[in-house]
């Protein structure tokens, strides 16, 4: 089994701890729950490193698979903030391993991937790679490490609009293979991860340009809804955890905002409500759907060695 977990798992693990943070307001059980799931998911993808490193090797010379595995360390930014108020220290380490574990893709993938670059080898996970950083200025609170938050907020939000222009292009002019077009979804994440990295970490956030992002996330979301429907025809591919994350950091974003905007004073609109709750169930409708795909496609390999065994578990797993 191990050896067959792609590394886009760890974009389902990302998926599962976000939309336990965007969830853990109404429900610390809930919350708690989607964490152990994400920690499942990511230890298959640290366990099949750890088993099967030529295996990863050789994934990683793809730009798509070496992009898409900053997703783990986002994940573990994300499950080091929810254990921070437990077990400080550890989860203070972890933090900081997967910032400089991400920092050192980001510089690893520019030298492999990026020098002699052509259009048609650009995808959307490269906004994973280097606008992804921002989760680690999402996260910083929660070890007091706001300024450092900033720094990393900036750094990740730089490569956006260089990124926007390429990706787009490279999209108009090439077509994106079936199994990659969920990939597309990541386009509603990098404005929305930026809004929420950016109230997390500045100190006294410009609302305006805060705004500003929001709207392109939201853009950006309508855009990728009108495509959805073409993302999950033909069956179930590993690029189906790219409409986990996206659409819990959209949510995110404007939760977030909504809090911001009360956190001063402010009304804060019916409008950004609605849609606040409206985005929240279907990020959790599409994170579960994800999630189901992704169980099934992992226990193949499992029940097809106990077939080879004894037909009759297999048998009576299906009857079930």
């Amino acid at each position: 089994m191990i050896r067959n977990v792609p590394i886009p798992t760890a974009g389902v693990s990302l998926g599962l701890v976000a939309l336990g943070g965007l969830l853990g307001t109404w429900s610390g059980m809930l919350q708690c729950v989607l964490v152990a799931l994400s920690i499942a998911m990511a230890a298959l993808v640290v366990a099949k490193a750890c088993l099967f490193p030529a295996m990863v090797r050789d994934d990683l010379q793809h730009p798509i698979l070496a992009s898409v595995s900053a997703t783990l360390f986002m994940a573990l930014m994300q499950i080091a903030a929810f254990f921070a108020p437990y077990a400080f220290v550890p989860s203070m380490v972890l933090w900081g391993l997967a910032v400089a574990g991400h920092l050192f893709l980001m510089a690893w993938f520019t030298f492999a991937h990026v020098r002699g670059l052509k259009l048609e080898n650009v995808f959307p996970t490269y906004f994973i790679c280097y606008v992804g950083i921002v989760a680690g200025a999402v996260t910083s609170p929660a070890f007091g490490l706001q300024a450092l938050g900033e720094v990393l907020f900036w750094v990740g939000f730089a490569s956006y609009p260089v990124l926007m222009v390429l990706i787009t292009v490279r999209c108009l002019r090439h077509p994106t293979p079936h199994p990659a077009r969920p990939l597309l979804c990541i386009f509603s994440a990098p404005a929305s991860l930026s809004v929420v990295g950016y109230l997390a970490a500045a100190g006294e956030p410009n609302l305006g340009f805060a705004m500003g992002l929001l709207v392109v996330g939201q853009i950006m979301f309508v855009l990728v809804l009108t495509q959805l429907p073409k993302f999950v025809q033909g069956g179930f591919f590993p690029s189906f955890a790219a409409m986990t994350f996206p659409f819990v950091i959209t949510a995110t974003a404007l939760v977030r905002f909504g809090e911001t905007l009360a956190g001063a004073g402010m009304q804060v609109p019916v409008l950004l409500e609605a849609a606040s709750l409206a985005e929240t169930a279907f990020a959790a409708f599409m994170v579960a759907f994800v999630f189901v795909h992704y169980v099934r496609f992992l226990a193949k390999p499992v029940f097809a060695d106990v077939a080879e065994d004894d037909p009759a578990p297999v048998e009576a797993a299906a009857a079930e």
